[in-house]
């Protein structure tokens, strides 16, 4: 019925044609193209049903384009594929893979070396471990990774944070106590604990260790070298030697050992020396005998050995005395002084040593004047 309608009211807004006897001199040439309102209905109403049913407004105005269809006209949105982001996945995978073998086993060794309180051996190791954690750190933590690699760089940075840690408090000079012992013990557990996680978030295990790493000693050195003939002398032996001028004999012997935790000065206010928690006092008693001239030198005294020149030796680790007051509970410090012939000097040196020495496994060798005995401390005639 709307088309009905349309169809009428557009017959009646047609100009009637003119007849072709009342056409005068201005009437346009039958030949000529008509205005549009002259043309033909039909082609005025081509594609009326179609735009009404598709729902499209329609547009008589003469000399006006025909409204488009939007499907037509609008421009095709050209398929845009957003860039693409790189990550370091693949980099920080091959980070973990090569270097977790290498880190468990930097950390056993420092871990070996602070159970058995060697203090060479751990801070050897704790520098080695130090330097290669924080370099492998420094690496992983300039990766970009995905959402997905999230959870192994997070896992792996904390590891290699704690391994750090453990490698830098034992550094310097400071001797092994319990508490540095105990922190670094924690500090290579919680890195040994996160790589493990670490190793959860890999598609194939971690098994690469270099050469250098995997060919570590966990073995312990020996116990110490003993004097140039090879032979160590037990306490209470005496070994004799002469003089710079070959004029006197010499008898050096170390008499007993015995570990203190405190000792008191006789300052006028008797001050309490304490080991530090760990440590321990390795007292060391020395007697130092000139037994007299021989030849034909006029040379009748000696200089006994400087309390500097006795080393003792741990696992090779190695402790020179400490200086002590002139007068304390310990009794009368071993010195360097001169002796006449059959005159004797006794006193005690004392070391700084670890809770943990073992006598067995101590000895001191003292260097002299052309030779370098050895007494195994462990050892009793």
């Amino acid at each position: 019925m709307i088309l009905a309608l349309m169809f009428f009211t557009a017959i009646l807004f047609i100009p009637s044609p003119t007849p072709l006897d009342a056409a005068g001199p201005d009437t346009p040439d039958p030949g000529q193209p008509q205005p549009v309102a002259a043309q033909n209905l039909s082609s005025v109403l081509t594609g009326v049903e179609e735009r009404l049913q598709d729902g499209h407004l329609l547009n008589f105005t003469p000399g006006s384009p025909a409204i488009p269809d939007e499907s037509e006209t609008a421009p095709q949105a050209e398929n845009s594929t957003p860039p693409v982001v790189e990550y370091d996945d693949d980099e920080l995978v091959q980070l973990v893979e090569e270097n977790s073998a290498s880190l468990m086993l930097l950390s056993l060794q420092n871990t070996y070396a602070l159970y058995a309180w060697d203090e060479k051996l751990a801070k050897e190791s704790a520098a080695e471990l130090l330097t290669f954690a924080a370099g492998l750190l420094r690496q992983s933590a300039a990766l970009d990774v995905s959402d997905d690699g999230e959870a192994l760089k997070t896992s792996f940075i904390t590891a290699l944070e704690s391994y750090e840690a453990a490698g830098r408090m034992l550094q310097g000079n400071t001797p092994l106590n319990s508490t540095m012992v105990d922190n670094a013990l924690e500090a290579n557990w919680q890195g040994s604990n996160h790589l493990r996680e670490a190793f959860g978030y890999l598609q194939r295990p971690a098994l690469k260790a270099p050469a250098e790493i995997v060919a570590i000693n966990l073995s312990l050195p020996p116990i110490s070298a003993g004097s140039e003939s090879g032979e160590e002398l037990a306490l209470m032996q005496r070994y004799v030697y002469e003089d710079r001028t070959r004029a006197n004999d010499i008898s050096l012997m170390l008499e007993s050992a015995r570990s203190i935790s405190v000792f008191y000065l006789f300052d006028g206010k008797g001050s309490l020396v304490t080991a530090e928690p760990g440590r321990m006092f390795l007292l060391v008693k020395v007697k130092a005998t000139n037994l007299g001239h021989k030849g034909d030198s006029r040379v009748y005294t000696i200089r006994t050995p400087d309390p500097r020149d006795f080393t003792l030796r741990y696992r090779g680790t190695t402790y020179s005395p400490i200086t002590l007051a002139p007068e304390t509970s310990l009794g009368e410090p071993y010195a360097a002084v001169r002796l006449n012939r059959y005159e004797v000097k006794t006193g005690y040196i004392v070391f700084d040593v670890p809770v943990s020495l073992t006598l067995d496994e101590c000895t001191i060798q003292v260097k002299l004047d052309g030779a370098s005995p050895v007494w195994a401390l462990g050892k009793t005639v």
